[in-house]
């Protein structure tokens, strides 16, 4: 929906926005019982220059780059999890999509996770991260380094829950996953992988007072490789979001 529509709606606009993006679903759209469904929610974006691999993916749970085509030209365009509006049917009923635009199915697939992302992110226990602090600060470094072409990480932690002592060591598996349509991913993948196990000793020791964690596994995997299992059992770890002590709380599965 264009800028100019969506002023002429009433809805305050900061000065960066350039269009907004329908998220609810077609089924609801089209549902004209207005005591179900009244309303259409939107996310509010802007085109930007180039895209920034750090929010490519549906791999921030704030802010996803996305790919569409603009009047047939490809574009990269913007989208911030906070910048919602919901608008009546009604008043939208004299209005038309912007048809300059358009998405194929694979960024819609990355629009649909991004959206769903921002409510199903596990957390860790406070224990764990507090103990990993070193080694997510590193990720953090070295991710945005190599960002090109990585889907994300997945974890899985023994144990899942709990805080141990400070003489009981967690254990962990780390999972870097890649897509297959950028030939450089796989290298990033294999290069984050390899420096992180080779940091983490080093990592730890920074915060060993507090207790051990032991570094079981860290390997990179094509989207290929990595199975719907693994999905399905493993924790998705967000470089954002560490834990369940966030001002304010954030939601959890």
């Amino acid at each position: 929906m264009r800028a100019e529509d969506l002023l002429s709606l009433g809805v305050s606009l900061p000065d960066t926005a350039a269009m907004a993006v329908v998220i609810s679903h077609d089924c609801d759209i089209a549902n004209d019982n207005l005591n179900v469904e009244p309303d259409v929610e939107f996310v509010l974006g802007k085109i930007v220059e180039e895209a920034n691999g750090n929010y490519r993916f549906a791999k921030n749970p704030r802010i996803l780059h996305i790919s569409v085509k603009h009047s047939d030209d490809p574009c990269v365009v913007e989208l911030a999890a906070s910048r919602k509006v919901v608008i009546n049917k009604d008043a939208l009923a004299n209005y038309s999509p912007d048809e300059r635009f358009s998405i194929d199915p694979k960024s819609l697939r990355i629009l649909q996770s991004w959206l769903a992302a921002r409510y199903r992110r596990q957390a860790l226990p406070d224990v764990l991260v507090n103990r990993l602090c070193p080694v997510f600060d590193f990720m953090e470094k070295q991710g945005k380094k190599y960002a090109k072409g990585i889907l994300g990480y997945w974890f899985d932690v023994d144990p899942r829950s709990g805080d141990l002592s400070s003489e009981e060591p967690y254990e962990i598996w780390i999972n870097i996953v890649y897509t297959i349509d950028d030939q450089e991913a796989g290298q990033n993948g294999v290069v984050l992988a390899k420096s992180i196990k080779e940091k983490f000793p080093g990592l730890m020791a920074k915060t060993e007072d507090l207790g051990p964690v032991v570094l079981r596994h860290c390997e990179a995997y094509s989207e290929q490789e990595f199975t719907l299992r693994d999905l399905r059992e493993m924790i998705e770890y967000r470089l954002e979001y560490l834990s369940y002590r966030m001002d304010p709380e954030g939601p959890t599965v």
